[in-house]
Order: C-alpha cells, then structure tokens, then sequence
C-alpha cells in the first residue's frame, strides 16, 4: 500500500495490514531481530537492508511480498537491534552472519532481495553458499568497481555521514544520513528518520558504527569473475532518474552475471522499494514467480 498525495505514511501504516511477527533467533550467537511474514510454507525470501540500515527498510513490501512467500527481513551483523560484536564486519562477516541465520531458522534455500551493502552480501552469499541461494534482486548494487575513484569518495562520504550520526544522533544528523536516499526528499517520511534516530542512540551504536563500516575501507568487492560466476538466476534493479555509481554498477552487472535481467526504473534513487513500490512489487513477483522454486525452501521457525 501507499499514501494518497499529501496522506500521512509511517512504518506501521504500511504495516498494520499484514500478518507478521517481530522476533529474535540466535544466530551463531548474535542474537539477531527479524520481521516474519507469510505462509512458512512458502517459498523463503529474505530481505537485506542496506549500510547501517534495519529490517524497518522494507515496511512497504512485506504486505506485497508475504502473499506468496515466507518473507524474513533481518537486521544484519551489528545492525539496527541485533547484536554488535566488538570486530570490524567484512562483507565475508555479513554473509556467514544472514548464512547463521538461515540455519537458526530452519531455511535450508531461500532468494534474497538486497539494497545496496544488503545486494553485495547476497552476491557474496550467492558465490560462497550457492546451494543455499535461489535467486537474487539487487537493487542500488553494490560490491563492484566500475569507477574506484568514484566508488573511494562515495565510501569517504558514507564513513563520514553515518559516523556523525552515531557520534551524535540528532534528527538533522541522522536525516543528513539518510539523505541520499531518495529522489523525492518528501519519500524520507519523518517515521524512517526516527526509527534510525532510535537506533543509532543505542549506546552500543558509537563504537559498532566503525565496525559496521569497515568493509568500506578494505577490499571486498567481488572481482569482474567472481560476479561472473555466480550461477542463480538474478534481477538487477536500476534507478536511471539518478545518474550515479549504483546506476552504472546494475548496468555492468546485469552485463556480465549470465543469469542476470536488467529492470530499468524511474521516480527513484537507492530506494526503490520504498520509493517506488507498486512498480518494484510488479518487477519482483514477476521474476520470483520464474525463478524462486526449489526443494523444500522453507522450514518452520
């Protein structure tokens, strides 16, 4: 669902008409926050919010999403309410962290959709544990390198805007933060900055944000052959209304992954499942509807 022009929009109006659980698993150890919604008997799809994010990413896509499928999204490694372990996280550490979780939950194969970091801790999870992968959607891409000085000052920027945040949570820098998020800054509703404002006044938060942003600082990008390798069949979401380095990220790997579709859409930036639902909603259940079968996707939690 969606607001009328003007209507009022919080997480709880997306979600007050769907079935869900919010719940906690340990996973490995980390005990590890995760919305369920839909049929456990479905089809597992899991959703994986983007740098520093929460599960609260996806509020406008579990009613769509749940009807058809056994949905989880989770809050990654030290992310939003789960636990923050005192190391510095690499994308290696993300993966083995959602691959923990499926195992807490009794998932033996599920699709992923990811938005950014979430997209390149799929990929990640896709090449290292292919059995365990379905299918993937990538939106906003990342974990290649098409421009590294672009890629260096994007990643500076980043470091830069969420370590304000955690230093000092105050609703004009966790705003700052999110930004960037949108094409349309009306689309960044005043519930998505105070849900992140919540969390990042955690007092856990102020040394975790380092360590949550540490993959930006090293190597661990997938290199042109890795993505190349990657078998499972994949949707690539491109926003092309925001002509930057997500945008030429998803064009040069809907390129060269063999399995990869390319979905051009429009009236959005990096969220474009937030921004622009009904469109993604329609791109989504199509691919999954093509690609998300498999043996035995879905154990009970």
């Amino acid at each position: 669902m969606t607001a009328e022009p003007g209507g009022f929009r919080s997480v709880w109006t997306y979600l007050n008409r769907t079935p869900h659980a919010l719940r906690t698993v340990e996973a490995r150890g980390v005990r590890t926050r995760f919305l369920e919604a839909g049929d456990p008997s479905n089809p597992a799809l899991i959703l994986l919010h983007g740098t520093a994010g929460s599960l609260e990413n996806f509020c406008a896509n579990y009613e769509a999403l749940s009807r058809d499928y056994h949905v989880l999204g989770l809050d990654l490694l030290g992310c939003g309410y789960t636990d923050k372990p005192d190391f510095d996280y690499r994308i290696s550490d993300y993966a083995a962290h959602v691959r923990d979780f499926m195992d807490a939950a009794g998932i033996e194969q599920a699709s992923l959709i990811g938005v950014s970091l979430g997209s390149w801790v799929a990929a990640r999870l896709a090449k290292d544990s292919p059995e365990r992968i379905v299918s993937l959607i990538a939106l906003a891409p990342a974990g290649i390198v098409v421009d590294a000085a672009e890629e260096e000052t994007f990643a500076a920027d980043v470091r830069r805007r969420r370590g304000a945040a955690a230093a000092d949570p105050t609703w004009e820098t966790v705003r700052t933060a999110m930004g960037r998020l949108m094409l349309d800054q009306n689309d960044l509703i005043d519930d998505l900055i105070a849900v992140r404002l919540g969390i990042y006044r955690q007092e856990s938060m102020k040394a975790a944000m380092g360590h949550l942003l540490a993959f930006s600082r090293g190597n661990d990008k997938l290199s042109h052959d890795e993505w190349a390798e990657i078998g499972q069949p994949m949707l690539v979401v491109a926003s092309v209304d925001a002509p930057n380095m997500f945008l030429d990220n998803a064009h040069e790997i809907a390129r060269i992954v063999p399995g990869a579709e390319l979905c051009e859409m429009r009236g959005c930036d990096h969220w474009p499942q937030f921004e622009q639902p009904e469109r993604f909603h329609e791109a989504a259940l199509e691919f999954l509807g093509r690609h998300a079968g498999g043996r035995e996707l879905s154990g009970a939690l």
